[in-house]
């Protein structure tokens, strides 16, 4: 640190000596001035909330942004939202990054003659594109995706006033299940579906928890649909979830039983139990019509041979949809998009007619006008060959990365090279950036004015919690000045966008929205909506390529489109399944990697009509034998994170682009064609160790991961595993008092009993889906240093919190995930499915084991059973970690702050947190600053002595988890949420025989059995 000098000390000396001493120790002060006039929303010290809309995907879930002294920090989830209630996934939680990323760009910038970006002035940028655009209108295309509806609105207006044309490109747009909805109910709209009324769900490769309509609702509404705690679901166990897919996702890993259907036979099995269904007993005249009609010829025995389910186990389903109250159904996802998708979501769209589920479960709203609705793969396609012929002149590109995100087989990325001019509004920079000849910079999603119509009834508002860092502006300002300057002017909006939105908000009390985040209202089923199943087309998938193996190119669960990819955190959150992180991988099953001879790590040469790539490999068990995965979102060659340039290696591609590998194919839509190719897969004889936090499993028989019957809670049977009987919390007898009240009375301080508060939590196992929301909040929240690709294969992580998977009974490794599993004579993997996925933190442990062994005392025992940490004490012996059973301890081998943080990064740092030096341990606080926060309001409520109320405080965890799995209170309340859930028949402890005695109570996941 700088010293500071004396004639600096004498200059500084008016502010104060505390001021002066913190100068010296900074960086050089550049203003010491303080409010002149104090806004009246800010109060050093507390944070200032404003609503919004997330705009990380097409579902616009509520946000709260945090705010302090009028910087962005972190995303909460908004309470008042119908879609998401509060709760927020990972890529909402990290997306506050992208205000503050290293690559954004600073200004215009034009491209000169030796390739460089060069500072350009906005007037001049825009005289510039004015010009070329007034010199061809004709021959200008906007090329963009989803920047909200009224920027949609502004978008529509410059370009009918230009003369122009209008693309929209969405990777993930649902262009299939749109159509179906308009074949089988006559409208063009996409379904809202509820799953929190569902005894019997069917995903029908949906990935709903992870890529599905709308990931977060979805995970609430089946936790709430399965809660064995709800007096509805204490006998029956609630919903049972059937994942049909080819490969044990996110979402198959939640489920109960798994059927390994081949993948594209998602139409014909959904036909087919549609007709066992009514063969069960689900009758009706309209159903006795389809039996006669349209379901005549999927008979069971048919349906075997092309999804390759047993006609037994058909039967058997189809009778469990007759007899269940409420069954529902969930249309395929975007992996299994084949060129015959629509056909394949209408199927799903025909069963859930039969089975009821249409105005009960699933509501067919009208149709509303936003980018989705637009987006068509096929219109992209023809843009990019009137880009090869020379037909258009300007390109402008907003809100995508079409370079990287096209397949190279539409030819997009060559025919760049056509086209006169390409501008780029990317706010940070990309692919397709790196192509343009100027880059007009859009502000960040926290900066920007806007609004988003997500679905019926539900209008999201987007305002701004943050002046722009840098000299950008947004994508419709931008393009209405380009039209005012080719004097399109009189047929444009008057005034800047941020008027516009305000205008498009005049017909409702726009302050009450701007206040509660938008105008919320139930979603009313279309008025024309009548089914009809003639047009009903169902075909098997079209693969091309002289491959053994599908390619299932399926989208990863933070990184998505590739989007992710550019924010350190997300790239640091491994995927739960594998666990793997900062990489690209390829899933093949044991019996293919025997037939190759690879092994993990080992890297393979993936060849497809269209193209070829090498990506290491991934052996597991709960994937098809004919079938190789590999996840979307890495491959890419721009960016300080998404591509290697953050390790030196600038221009050099982390992982693959799974897009490389597809045909420009498309389904009977227009959309995107994902399921489209057969892959030749070799072993390409070298090997590159994966990035990975968890190498087997396997809980060898450890309480890590426990489960128990229905049975055994009802009394009539015993528990699976051996579990600890847990007895409602008992100061008297917490070993914590024992351990440590002698030590605070010795040293003459408040005994540890007279404390009101013993914290702890629980962590529902039967609730926790993997989807690491979690992890990312606690990232975000208690300013957790990314460390990277390099420091992860070194197993150092920083990670407090992290989600353990494990298998079955004990039994098995990653050889064969499957656990009771069992493989049928002809192959197919079916039966009950039994991964435990188990959200690991410090377990605050009563006696804790690390305590005793640090020379300095440097972590400790409050006396409200908290163990803390002096990190300013900490000589970084790492004595604690070693001695900690739950390794949940961390060590700053690295000035974190200076490496993992570049400017301006350090702006979204919590200031409630400390940021850790290198050479010391951290972990886990329970967010213990939100717990201060909460003492210091009751104290303000109700004095001195008040004490904080159940649920006033929720950690970073609890706050997000979609599906409710995570408790957090008070253990010495014994009407708290959380005691009387610790209390419960499922709680255990996690490694109990050790005696740690920790405050954190896992409830063991309950097996309800197969629906057949």
């Amino acid at each position: 640190m700088p010293e500071i000098a004396r004639r600096d000390f004498l200059k500084l000396v008016g502010v104060g000596a505390s001021g002066a001493a913190a100068a010296g120790c900074a960086e050089k002060v550049e203003k010491l001035i303080p409010y002149v006039v104090q806004p009246e929303e800010i109060t050093p010290g507390r944070p200032v909330f404003y609503a919004s809309t997330c705009t990380e995907c097409s579902v616009g879930c509520g946000i709260v942004v945090k705010t302090r002294e009028g910087r962005p920090i972190k995303l909460e989830g908004n309470p008042e939202h119908p879609i998401n209630k509060g709760r927020l996934c990972s890529k909402a939680q990290a997306s506050v990054g992208r205000t503050y990323s290293p690559d954004r760009f600073h200004g215009p910038m034009k491209r000169d003659e030796s390739g460089a970006l060069q500072p350009i002035s906005w007037d001049d940028a825009i005289a510039l594109v004015a010009d070329a655009v007034k010199k061809n209108p004709a021959g200008t295309a906007v090329l963009g995706g989803d920047p909200g509806d009224t920027a949609n609105t502004v978008i529509d207006q410059v370009v009918a006033a230009l003369g122009a044309k209008r693309v929209t490109t969405l990777p993930f747009s649902g262009e299939a299940l749109r159509e179906a909805t308009r074949l089988v109910f006559g409208v063009a709209s996409e379904p809202v579906f509820d799953l929190s009324g569902a005894d019997l769900i069917l995903d029908f490769g949906a990935e709903t928890f992870e890529s599905g309509p709308s990931p977060v609702e979805h995970q609430r509404q089946w936790a709430e649909a399965r809660d064995i705690d709800a007096d509805a679901h204490a006998h029956d166990g609630g919903a049972k979830l059937v994942y049909i897919g080819s490969r044990l996702s996110l979402t198959a890993s939640s489920s109960d039983q798994w059927l390994a259907a081949r993948p594209g036979s998602e139409g014909v099995l959904a036909l087919a139990l549609a007709r066992a269904a009514i063969e069960g007993g689900l009758g009706g005249d309209a159903n006795a019509a389809l039996l006669a009609g349209p379901l005549a010829r999927y008979d069971a025995e048919s349906a075997a041979s092309q999804t390759d389910i047993p006609a037994e186990t058909i039967v058997k389903l189809g009778r469990a949809l007759a007899k269940a109250k409420s069954a529902l159904a969930l249309p395929p996802g975007v992996a299994v998009t084949s060129r015959h998708a629509v056909g394949a979501n209408a199927a799903v769209l025909v069963l859930n007619q039969v089975l009821g589920a249409v105005g009960r479960s699933v509501t067919i709203p009208p149709e509303i006008a936003n980018a989705r609705s637009r987006a068509k793969f096929r219109d992209v396609l023809t843009l990019a060959d009137q880009m090869k012929s020379g037909a258009i002149s300007v390109l402008l590109v907003h809100h995508a990365n079409p370079v990287y995100s096209l397949p190279k087989s539409a030819g997009f990325a060559d025919a760049l090279s056509n086209v006169g001019l390409v501008v780029a509004f990317a706010s940070a920079a990309d692919e397709t950036s790196a192509r343009a000849q100027l880059v007009l910079p859009d502000h960040a999603p926290l900066e920007s004015w806007g609004d988003v119509r997500s679905r019926s009834g539900v209008r999201g508002m987007i305002q701004p919690s943050f002046r722009p860092l840098y000299d950008t502006r947004s994508v419709p300002d931008t393009l209405l000045a380009i039209a005012r300057a080719a004097n399109a002017g009189a047929a444009l909006p008057a005034g800047d966008f941020r008027t516009i939105v305000a205008a498009a908000w005049a017909d409702t009390d726009a302050r009450a929205a701007q206040l509660r985040g938008g105008v919320f209202e139930a979603t009313a089923p279309a008025a024309n909506a009548a089914f009809d199943a003639s047009k009903l087309d169902v075909a098997a998938p079209e693969l091309t390529g002289a491959g053994e193996l599908t390619l299932l190119a399926f989208p990863h669960v933070n990184l998505s489109d590739g989007r992710g990819a550019a924010l350190a955190l997300l790239q640091e959150i491994p995927d739960t399944v594998t666990h793997v992180l900062w990489e690209s991988w390829a899933e093949i099953s044991l019996a293919t990697a025997t037939k190759l001879g690879v092994e993990n790590g080992d890297i393979l040469k993936v060849a497809t009509g269209a193209g070829e790539l090498e990506v290491a490999a991934f052996v597991r068990g709960g994937i098809r034998d004919d079938v190789i995965a590999i996840p979307t979102g890495q491959g890419h060659t721009v960016g300080r994170y998404a591509s290697k340039e953050d390790n030196g290696m600038p221009g050099v591609a982390r992982g693959v682009n799974v897009a490389d590998l597809l045909s420009a194919a498309t389904d009977e839509a227009g959309g995107q064609a994902w399921l489209a190719e057969r892959a030749a897969v070799s072993n390409a004889g070298k090997h590159r160790r994966l990035p990975m936090l968890q190498f087997s499993d396997n809980k060898r028989g450890r309480q890590l991961g426990e489960v128990t019957t229905l049975a055994a809670l009802a009394g009539h049977g015993e528990h699976h595993e051996s579990h600890e009987i847990l007895k409602p919390y008992d100061p008297a007898a917490d070993a914590a008092d024992e351990q440590y009240a002698a030590t605070f009375q010795a040293r003459g301080e408040k005994s540890i009993k007279e404390s009101p508060y013993r914290w702890g939590m629980t962590v529902d196992l039967d609730k926790c889906t993997g989807c690491t929301a979690c992890i990312t909040a606690c990232y975000v929240e208690n300013n957790v240093a990314v460390v990277g690709e390099q420091e992860v294969r070194n197993v150092r992580p920083m990670t407090w919190l992290r989600i353990d998977r494990w298998v079955g009974d004990g039994q098995t490794d990653f050889g064969n995930e499957m656990g009771r599993i069992q493989t049928a004579p002809s192959g197919e993997k079916l039966g009950e499915v039994d991964v435990r996925n188990a959200p690991i933190m410090c377990q605050q442990c009563g006696a804790a084991p690390c305590e005793p062994v640090c020379p300095v005392i440097a972590t400790y025992h409050n006396e409200e059973g908290l163990n803390g940490m002096i990190y300013n004490r900490c000589i970084g012996t790492r004595y604690c970690a070693n001695n900690c059973p739950y390794k949940v301890r961390r060590f700053n081998y690295f000035d974190n702050q200076i490496q993992r943080w570049p400017s301006p990064m350090e702006l979204g740092l919590n200031p409630d947190v400390t940021v850790r030096a290198q050479g010391v341990m951290e972990k886990c606080t329970f967010c213990v600053q939100r717990i201060q926060f909460a003492r210091q309001d009751a104290k303000n409520a109700g004095g001195h002595d008040a004490v904080i109320a159940d649920g006033a405080v929720q950690t970073a965890c609890q706050q997000t988890c979609p599906s409710n799995a995570i408790t957090f209170g008070n253990l010495r309340d014994g009407a708290s949420a959380v005691s009387q859930k610790a209390a419960g028949k499922r709680g255990y402890h996690a490694l109990h025989v050790l005696n740690t005695r920790p405050a954190v109570t896992y409830l063991s996941k309950v097996v309800r059995g197969p629906a057949v």
